[in-house]
C-alpha cells in the first residue's frame, strides 16, 4: 500500500533530490521513501544502543572505534543506493 503526501522542500533539496533519483535510476518518490526509510533505520539504531546503554553502560572508546570500522567496511562494499533499490 502506497500512501501519497504533500511535502515542502527547498528548492536545493528539490533539486538535489531530483538529480540523485535520476542518477539512481528511480522515481523521485522512490529516492525519497528510501531516504526516509534509512532515517527511520537510524533512529531505531540509536535507540537500542540507548536501551542497551541503560543496562550495560555506557560504551568504552575502543568499542565505538571497533564499531566505526565495522562500519566502515560494512559502507565499502556498498555501491550507493541504486543497488540497494533495484534489488527489491
Amino acid at each position: 500500500m502506497v500512501t501519497k503526501r504533500s511535502v515542502s522542500l527547498s528548492d536545493e533539496i528539490a533539486d538535489e533530490v531530483a538529480l540523485a533519483a535520476k542518477q539512481d535510476g528511480v522515481s523521485f518518490s522512490a529516492w525519497l521513501s528510501e531516504a526516509a526509510e534509512r532515517q527511520l533505520q537510524i533512529r531505531k539504531g540509536l535507540r537500542g544502543v540507548s536501551a542497551w546503554e541503560a543496562e550495560a553502560g555506557h560504551l568504552t572508546p575502543e568499542e565505538i572505534a571497533a564499531g566505526e570500522a565495522l562500519l566502515g567496511r560494512l559502507l565499502s562494499g556498498v555501491s550507493g543506493m541504486a543497488s540497494r533499490v533495484r534489488r527489491r
